[in-house]
């Protein structure tokens, strides 16, 4: 067909083919920019460096799991006994282990362990084994404290490991570390490689009746094929790297973690799990920890004011169950205000200094009767 000036006119499908190259030809060209931009901001060598960021990353955790830690059937991965290296080690039950460790003075009183349980913060990732908060506040009280902290677990796995522990060691106090994320793992069914233990909250009590499913754990957990896909193909871009990690799912884009219950229902799980706490019947102290993004960004995003929001939840939780609690923010505050941002803080972990400190709070806590037993609060 021509117009009337006659030059050939398109017809209707022609045009509109035309539009939507136009249009995928600017969005390509929009990303990448973005893409260029992403790796400027991470450094100028970015632009020659192409690694598939995701399996990368993959293979890092894998590679933990597989060499730090062990399959357990119950709780997915524990650390492994015995386990030596340069950066941290183990006993033979899987405990970090403390180093100078005191004997009692003659004639004092030998007092049950304390029984210390937690995620990476617990466990002290990044530094060495005297430099943990529990190997610090085994020196402050003079008591034997036991390492228990794993890895990566989520506040369900740190429960139950919880309640495995206090019935073999049979310890006189039990501390429980966690973090806000911890919250969001408990979500999962599959995280860091490896499929994990899940509660489902079920009608009943007050709170809710936790049903455990996935148990016992397969050791076998193939990626989904659209994860593994997606991520062969798109892992590379430093663009989606960024963004899964701040707005999207890092979990199920870095660690190809498969979610078996809706986003922020990791909350919900928090007061029955500290029932069972305290069902246990141990003296115990829940603390809160808090990740270094709470000072480092600034101004807070929204995500982490729900952090700490979701830290003092649960803390809430643990009071209503009859437990002793310690909320770290004032200690941590403190600590970036006088040691400064890059101090108190590596990478993603707490220094030792940051340890030491924290160590000392919870002694503290501790000496001033914060671990107070749920049967004698319930008493007062």
């Amino acid at each position: 067909m021509r117009s009337a000036s006659g030059k050939r006119q398109l017809s209707p499908a022609a045009e509109w083919l035309g539009r939507i190259i136009l249009v995928a030809l600017s969005v390509i060209i929009a990303l990448g920019g973005l893409e260029i931009a992403s790796r400027l901001n991470r450094g100028v060598e970015w632009l020659t460096r192409w690694p598939n960021f995701v399996l990368k990353q993959q293979a890092r955790f894998e590679g933990e799991l597989q060499g730090q830690f062990a399959f357990d059937p119950q709780l997915g991965f524990v650390s492994r006994p015995d386990f030596r290296s340069a950066e941290a080690n183990h006993d033979s039950r899987g405990f970090r282990v403390a180093l100078g460790e005191q004997e009692p003075a003659a004639g004092a009183p030998i007092l049950a362990p304390i029984l210390a349980t937690g995620d990476s913060f617990t466990y002290g990732a990044e530094v060495a084994d005297g430099e943990t908060w529990p190997a610090l506040l085994q020196a402050d009280l003079k008591r034997k404290v036991l390492n228990a902290g794993v890895v990566g677990y989520g506040l369900d796995q740190i429960v139950l490991y919880a309640e495995r522990l206090v019935a073999q060691e049979k310890p006189g106090l039990l501390v429980v570390g966690f973090i806000a994320d911890d919250l969001q793992r408990s979500e999962y069914r599959r995280l860091w490689g490896k499929e994990r233990p899940y509660f489902e909250l079920g009608p009943g009590k007050l709170d809710g009746n936790l049903v455990l499913r996935n148990v016992p754990v397969s050791e076998n957990a193939p990626i989904p094929w659209h994860l593994r896909v997606l991520r062969d193909v798109f892992g590379w871009s430093a663009l989606l790297e960024t963004i899964m990690r701040r707005a999207g799912d890092p979990y199920e884009w870095q660690a190809a973690g498969v979610r078996v219950l809706p986003r922020g229902s990791g909350e919900a799980l928090a007061c029955p799990l500290m029932q069972r706490l305290s069902g246990l019947g141990v003296p115990t102290l829940v603390v809160g920890l808090y990740a270094p993004p709470v000072w480092r960004m600034q101004p807070r995003p929204p995500w982490i004011v729900e952090e700490i929001r979701q830290t003092r939840a649960v803390l809430a939780c643990a009071t209503k169950a009859g437990l002793g609690t310690l909320d770290t923010y004032e200690t941590i505050d403190r600590g970036m205000k006088e040691l400064g941002k890059n101090e108190f803080f590596f990478n993603f972990h707490v220094s030792a200094e940051g340890n030491r400190r924290i160590a000392a709070a919870i002694a503290d806590a501790i000496n001033n009767g914060a671990a107070v037993s749920p049967a004698k609060r319930a008493r007062k």
